[in-house]
């Protein structure tokens, strides 16, 4: 189906955008009174890549790079790997020509300043390098003259000028690779250097950090590559690597094996690092080595996480992208690198069952079926109005039959073709086949026809679900993840466009459908088709055997010693005065040929399942019902909620960290601590201050300073302008982490607990909820009036109307509706109370949140994406436009991200609130793109399919496992096809229909059960009901995955663990001589000596890890052994375990304990 939207891209854009505007005027007029760190909104707008790469990367100040990104991108056509090559070329040859290095002012070019007597940390006005850089002249330079004047240097003798010029220019490059949205090019490079190699030739050196993985494999390899390519440019060698510098690499990659997604050989290792051009080098962070130790050109001892995930995620796996890139610019040297490229002819070998699915089962997550076992999802093509980039659709009855554990936004990690896929629901497709207690089963496609309750009841009335029914997956999955296209099942969807080819209606009986196959040769109509090939030759003539038709002759019997073969086949079965009857129009093909099957006397060795036999006996042609199952199992459970920092706190202001766990304002008046801070110059008044505005314009940071503040003073001006006079437990923390340690408003505190909300670390109030793809809905779903739609830019005239979705609107859910409305309370009050101007949002129903804008933000980016709120949905996620979570660099495969009301951001956002720690920048809004260009966002969103059925032609060549991308031969279109055009943005297709966004069950037992216990027994009372699932497999994986490995950690942990005050909460690694607390918590005067003595912590320690926390799986596995058995591989490690367990804390003398089970 396909249902335009109403309105041009371009229009609805401009609609966004005047709203938007409109958000900046208040929040810049907001600014001006001067109660925030800085007189003006810190986000900048950013409409395009170019714009974004300029805006996020300082260095690019002053220069014409957003152009140049521009005009490159209509040069190549697009494509984006070489336009990041080439501005990479561009931005390093301005950054060696024009760039003017001056000391920095504010650190007189140290690159640090003094955080309090002794700590230095780095200078926020230089990020620590000491100096600046200014770009004279540059806005009037062409590039082809900067390129020019760059090629006729014969030597750069200038050795720190050259190594920033190309960190500037792989951090660029870098930039345009992941749409200028992440945090990569910010934090993953951190910087470049020249080394020096044995035979005295000099190299380049890129140094990269921890949030490098952000960039993907992808990024991290072509990072580099432009490495490589800007090295030659600047006439230096290739990097050689001593052979103690190759076995460091060795003992790193062995520290991060688990976590990474491929482990290279030590041969693989020796390959890359010694022929790889560039010296990857990383930050320091975690373990120490404890082998070649103190190497020349590696500047620390620890383990270097940023460069073991370049070499290990990025060139290992990427390797076949880089050389396409390599060979398309002829660049020797990078042929060592075929040694990591598999033959492709690998993938199109026969389909085998893939445990990798299944290899880190979790407790409480069940397993809903075990590798292409029988019953568990059947594959069926196709894309419902709520799927694509990574999103799947089962039957809300599926949903319900799984106990809840599976409801809208839950993660499915599966089989194939992907490793895990956020669920939807759609009507359109089987449900569950379910055998009840009394004898009888059937097809369920309604959720009213199960009843309440679960497998854990006493009373349940499910014997056995045999066939979850049907997982919808688009094609576009196939092609985004390359796996070969496998054979679909003869579904309604393939037999009505044959039917209709023959220019006849669609069956509506069997004996028409018969007629139709006979006459026209076309295969029996699904409908009539059973599970034939789920079972063997001998089992179907078994059947045939022992079914028996009535006296009257108006049904058939069924003997009870096949029952279960009936139940394989997924025939419904009716129980009546004790005698189980055939029932369904799935039982019309066994049926109709009964009478020859009784009769059938042929060799069966011919035949490999029942379905060979049955179309050896009837005349006409039956296709498998069934081809291929997916295996699945729980992932991470679905998600919305206010965001909250542990503990919750109400306002940014440090109280000092002898405030206590509770950190109360009221508290800290007691005690009066002296802080660390920031002091601030005030130019106009030539005053010290800790505020970031004084008078409407901005202090300067000097210092970070121990001081006492005024804070009852503060705290009564706060009161004196909400209007709030009593004492209230407003929280605030115990210090701050960023540079400048400029504290938050206390108002502003107090404004957020009036309306019950917390802060986030950035200043903001945000919502975490699950990414879910969404096309198209209904007004009716989502509580949108017909009239309040038209507003919104929708042309509908009918509630219960299907229209397309605008890339930017979301769906919003309903658990969160109180808070944000309570959020929107807060903001009026801010814009009242605080700032003095009219309140904005006035919202105090669900309906009023309709229409506003918020962001979008993913945690490992560093720029939001402008969206609008147009309706509500009962669900425990965001439903979003597939282009919306793209923007963010995401999937719908499990993400969790964050919205935030646009004038929240914009108002108290600030990046003097942000951490100077490594990652600080992550997951904040420092810049926001209020418009999508989908040749600008992830590349996964241009594979969904947008097709309104799949053609006969398409299901005709899966019958042949073929490669994924021969699907756009045959009729399918993806989004890539019609990039550049107005259907880029409108007009997309979907073949499957849905009731309701919304229909499911509510909860899922995971998060409704109290204990690990009730969640695990859940698990495995499940798996006792589900034909897919052996409970003993799923008790070994669960013991040898999850239960072993946290009693073996929590026991290594007892031995290494800490000591901890129970009153002041400090933790030592060794506990003190004296054997009780030694933190200094006040300072009082000695009335004898009148001294100063120093006031010790009266708390006292204690173990911060018990035996109970070690043990607390012990009663579990036991369980499970007994109940469900396992495997003799971990029958044994269990035993193992327990001795381990009961020889750490034998103790004769001690009674016997009750374990947590």
């Amino acid at each position: 189906m396909t249902l335009f939207a109403t309105m041009q891209y371009s229009e609805y854009s401009s609609i966004l955008q005047e709203g938007c505007d409109v958000a900046y005027q208040i929040a810049e007029q907001a600014r001006k009174v001067g109660h925030d760190p800085k007189n003006f909104v810190e986000i900048p707008q950013a409409h395009d890549l170019a714009d974004r790469t300029q805006k996020l990367l300082n260095f690019l100040d002053g220069r014409n790079t957003a152009q140049q990104i521009r005009d490159l991108t209509k040069s190549l056509d697009g494509n984006r790997e070489l336009v990041a090559i080439e501005i990479a070329n561009i931005v390093s040859a301005e950054s060696y020509l024009y760039s003017q290095i001056n000391p920095c002012v504010d650190c007189n070019g140290k690159g640090f300043k003094l955080m309090g007597e002794w700590k230095k940390d780095d200078c926020v006005t230089c990020s620590g390098k000491g100096y600046s850089l200014t770009f004279e002249g540059l806005l009037n330079k062409k590039t082809d003259e900067i390129l020019k004047e760059f090629d006729e240097i014969d030597k750069f003798d200038d050795e720190s000028r050259l190594a920033m010029s190309i960190y500037h220019g792989v951090c660029a490059g870098l930039a345009v690779l992941t749409e200028g949205i992440l945090v990569a090019p910010l934090e993953g490079v951190v910087s470049s250097r020249i080394v020096i190699n044995e035979d005295s030739t000099k190299a380049i050196c890129v140094n990269y950090a921890g949030p490098i993985r952000s960039a993907g494999g992808t990024g991290q390899a072509l990072s580099v590559l432009i490495a490589d390519i800007l090295r030659r440019r600047f006439k230096l060698s290739k990097s050689k690597l001593t052979y103690g510098e190759v076995e460091r690499y060795k003992e790193e990659v062995s520290f991060y094996g688990r976590g990474l997604q491929y482990r290279p050989s030590n041969h693989q290792i020796e390959i890359l690092t010694k022929n790889c051009p560039v010296y990857i080098d990383g930050e320091g962070v975690g373990n120490e080595v404890t082998g070649q130790r103190d190497l020349p050109r590696v500047p620390t001892n620890k383990s270097r996480e940023g460069a073991i995930l370049v070499i290990c995620e990025g060139l290992v796996l990427k390797a076949p992208k880089i050389l396409k890139y390599t060979n398309a610019l002829g660049l020797e040297g990078w042929d060592w690198l075929n040694e990591f490229v598999q033959d492709s002819n690998d993938d199109l070998e026969e389909i085998k069952p893939n445990e990798k699915f299944v290899a880190d089962i979790l407790a409480g997550r069940p397993i809903f079926g075990l590798p292409m076992a029988t019953g568990s999802f059947r594959l069926r093509y196709g894309r419902s109005r709520l799927g694509g980039l990574a999103t799947t659709s089962i039957h809300p009855a599926t949903m319900k039959a799984l106990d809840g554990f599976a409801i809208i936004g839950t993660q499915l990690k599966y089989e194939r073709p992907g490793k895990a896929t956020v669920v939807t629901p759609c009507t359109d497709i089987d449900g569950p086949y379910i055998q009840f207690k009394d004898g009888s089963a059937r097809r369920i496609n309604a959720m009213n026809e199960l009843p309440e309750g679960s497998s854990t009841d006493v009373n349940w009335p499910i014997e056995k679900i045999w066939d979850l029914g049907d997982i919808l997956i688009p094609v576009g999955e196939f092609i985004e993840n390359n796996h070969p296209l496998i054979a679909s099942p003869y579904v309604k969807e393939w037999h009505s466009q044959l039917v209709y080819r023959e220019n006849l209606e669609y069956p509506k009986s069997f004996l028409e459908a018969c007629k139709q196959s006979k006459s026209n040769q076309l295969p029996m109509c699904p409908e009539f088709v059973a599970h034939f090939n789920d079972i063997s030759p001998d089992e179907l003539l078994e059947v045939y055997r022992n079914l028996y038709p009535s006296v009257c002759g108006s049904y058939i019997l069924i003997n009870d010693s096949i029952l279960e073969l009936i139940y394989r086949l997924n025939i419904d079965v009716i129980k009546s005065n004790g005698r189980y009857i055939l029932d369904g129009d799935n039982a019309s093909t066994l049926i109709n040929t009964l009478m020859d099957g009784k009769k059938y006397k042929g060799d069966l060795s011919n035949f490999s399942n029942g379905l060979d036999l049955i179309n050896d006996i009837c005349d006409y042609e039956i296709k498998p019902k069934v081809t291929y199952r997916i295996g699945a199992r729980m992932g991470k459970p679905e998600g919305s909620k206010l965001r909250e920092m542990k503990p919750a706190i109400h306002v940014m202001f440090p109280l000092g960290f002898n405030i206590g766990a509770q950190r109360k304002v009221e508290d800290a008046l007691l005690h009066n601590d002296s802080i660390d801070i920031g002091i601030r110059y005030d130019e106009i008044n030539e005053v010290e201050t800790f505020q970031g505005v004084v008078d409407g314009h901005n202090t300067k940071f000097l210092r970070v300073e121990k001081v006492s503040v005024p804070l009852l003073e503060l705290l009564n001006d706060a009161k004196k302008i909400t209007g709030c006079y009593k004492r209230l437990p407003l929280k605030g923390v115990k210090g701050l982490t960023s540079a400048e340690k400029l504290p938050e408003n206390l108002a502003k505190g107090i404004l957020r607990y009036q309306n019950d909300i917390s802060v986030f670390r950035d200043g903001t109030i945000r919502f975490d909820m699950v990414d879910i793809t969404m096309t198209h809905f209904k007004p009716s779903e989502i509580g949108l009036s017909v009239s309040k739609a038209k507003q919104l830019g929708y042309d509908v005239n009918d509630e219960n109307e299907v229209v397309e979705l605008y890339p930017q609107d979301i769906v919003i859910p309903k658990n969160c509706v109180d808070k944000l409305i309570k959020t929107t309370k807060y903001l009026d009050g801010l814009l009242d109370k605080l700032y003095g101007l009219e309140p904005f949002y006035n919202c105090e129903t669900q309906e009023d949140l309709i229409g506003h804008l918020m962001m979008g933000l993913a945690p490992h980016t560093s720029g939001a994406i402008l969206c609008r709120i147009v309706g509500v949905a009962d669900i425990k996620g965001h439903y979003g436009h597939p282009f919306f979570h793209a923007s963010k660099r995401r999937n719908c495969d499990g993400d969790i991200d964050s919205v935030l009301f646009l004038l929240d951001g914009l108002i108290n956002f600030s990046r003097s609130y942000l951490a100077t720690t490594r990652g600080g920048q992550m997951d904040a809004p420092l810049i926001l793109t209020t418009k999508i260009n989908p040749a600008e966002i992830d590349k996964e969103a241009l594979n969904i399919d947008i097709n309104t059925e799949y053609p006969v032609e398409f299901y005709e060549i899966t019958q042949n496992l073929i490669a994924s991308k021969e699907a756009l031969n045959y009729g399918i279109r993806t989004v890539e096809t019609v990039l550049g055009t107005e259907e880029q943005y409108r007009g997309f297709g979907y073949t499957h229909e849905t009731d309701d966004c919304s229909e499911g069950p509510k909860n899922n037992p995971y998060n409704t059960l109290e204990s690990m216990k009730q969640k695990t027994n859940a698990q495995f009372a499940l798996g006792e009901v589900l034909h897919s699932v052996d409970n003993k497999i799923q008790s070994s994986k669960l013991i040898d995955r999850h239960l072993i490995r946290d009693m073996r950690g929590n026991l290594r942990a007892f031995g290494q663990q800490k000591v901890r005050c129970t009153k002041c909460a400090t933790s030592y690694r060794r506990p003190p001589i004296t054997g009780n607390c030694n933190t200094v918590i006040d300072s009082k005067t000695d009335p004898f000596t009148k001294r100063e003595v120093d006031v010790v912590c009266p708390g006292n320690l204690i173990l911060t890890v018990s035996k109970g926390s070690v043990n607390k799986y012990g009663g579990l596995i036991k369980e499970l052994v007994e109940r469900y058995g396992c495997d003799e591989y971990t029958e044994e490690l269990q035993r193992l375990a327990r001795d381990w367990v009961n020889q750490t804390f034998y103790d004769k003398d001690e009674k016997l304990q009750q374990t947590l089970w």
